[in-house]
């Protein structure tokens, strides 16, 4: 039985192994292409930092340039689909023609119906803000700086700037703080991105807590689980997929001199370095109080603990020497019930009883001034 059990142990530990090998975590998000399975679109692509400046076409076979962001706008409506065709919003794709030099502006058409060949598929890189075109392995990069007019060209990728498929929507909100004089305290903030937005790339939670406050914890739970968190600069940087929301746990030491009744501000700030945030997003910032109440009563201590102990030991003692002793009295009477001494018996049995002394009621009894009847 032992060896059949070892062997089930081993089998089903095997097959947990080869799921987790098979499944090898969650895939990474950072590359949308071809092998997303999901249009992401229709959005704007901006300049990461310049949310205000979006891809612009006008029709078949004109070039990309930067225009003011206005979501009305069909020409500034772009959409990435499962098989890495960037389509405009009037119908045509982005096309990088093989062996053109680089500088030469992209533009769009409808070649081949934007079936996907080599210079229409393109894959986004969140993580870099890169948009490579994977037949010609060049970027969509910049002519010039990042101005109203500037148009979308060919560049190796090392020259290329960071853009933004669609923007972020990430907020903060405050939670609760609290703790013990002189014990720990524990406080939290709610991060979340929109669900009718974008992924957010490089997206950084930083809290500001007093000196006095020495952190000891930082973590994310639930859709912030993801997030690196690093307790001395008091940071959880990461990905939010979009409709994630998490919290962000923080605890530490309360100083030993602060009164009941004191609270301390603590304070969190969100950005997005990899994704363009929305604009008019709101509520990037948020504070709470960590309050501080009484410490808990003390515990008894070892050795109050030990001196009871010692003070209880005598009558623990007493008690139980009574205790034995009754138990040995009770043993012994009831051995002398169950067998009466021997000799005693047969001492009362063999002793004869002497007759019994005449009485004065035996004799006769006479009437006085009478004789007896002869």
């Amino acid at each position: 039985m032992a060896r059949q059990g070892v062997r089930w142990l081993r089998a089903i530990v095997a097959v947990a192994v080869l799921a987790l090998v098979q499944l090898g975590g969650p895939p990474s998000a950072a590359v949308m292409s071809a092998a997303g399975g999901t249009t992401i679109g229709p959005v704007q692509i901006s300049a990461i930092g310049h949310r205000d400046l979006c891809w612009e076409s006008t029709g078949n076979g004109a070039t990309v340039a930067l225009a003011t962001c206005d979501s009305a706008i069909q020409d500034q409506q772009w959409s990435l689909t499962p098989d890495g065709v960037l389509m405009n919003g009037i119908g045509y794709c982005l096309e990088a023609l093989p062996g053109q030099p680089h500088g030469v502006p992209l533009y769009i058409d409808f070649a081949d119906q934007c079936g996907g060949d080599r210079g229409q598929v393109w894959q986004y890189n969140g993580r870099t803000g890169q948009l490579v075109n994977a037949g010609t392995s060049i970027c969509a990069g910049l002519e010039g700086s990042v101005v109203s007019g500037a148009q979308i060209v060919r560049l190796t990728c090392r020259n290329s700037p960071r853009w933004s498929i669609g923007y972020s929507a990430v907020t903060v909100a405050p939670g609760t703080g609290s703790g013990p004089v002189g014990g720990t305290f524990n406080a939290s903030v709610t991060v979340a991105n929109a669900a009718t937005a974008q992924m957010a790339y490089g997206a950084t939670v930083r809290l500001t807590v007093p000196r006095a406050l020495a952190l000891t914890g930082l973590h994310g739970t639930g859709g912030a689980a993801g997030l690196a968190c690093n307790l001395r600069t008091a940071t959880c940087t990461g990905t939010l997929p979009s409709g994630a929301s998490g919290r962000i746990d923080v605890a530490g030491r309360v100083p030993g001199d602060v009164r009941p009744g004191a609270s301390y501000p603590v304070s969190a700030h969100v950005s997005v370095g990899g994704t363009s945030q929305q604009p008019g997003t709101v509520r990037t910032t948020a504070s709470l109080r960590v309050a501080v109440h009484a410490a808990p009563p003390a515990a008894v201590g070892a050795e109050q603990r030990g001196s009871q102990s010692i003070v209880s030991s005598p009558l623990i003692a007493v008690v139980a020497g009574i205790l034995v002793l009754g138990t040995v009295l009770l043993v012994a009477a009831a051995r002398r019930k169950q067998h009466p001494a021997k000799g005693r018996g047969r001492h009362v049995a063999s002793k004869e009883l002497p007759p019994p002394a005449s009485s004065p009621s035996a004799v006769p009894l006479r009437r006085k001034g009478r004789e007896p009847v002869r």
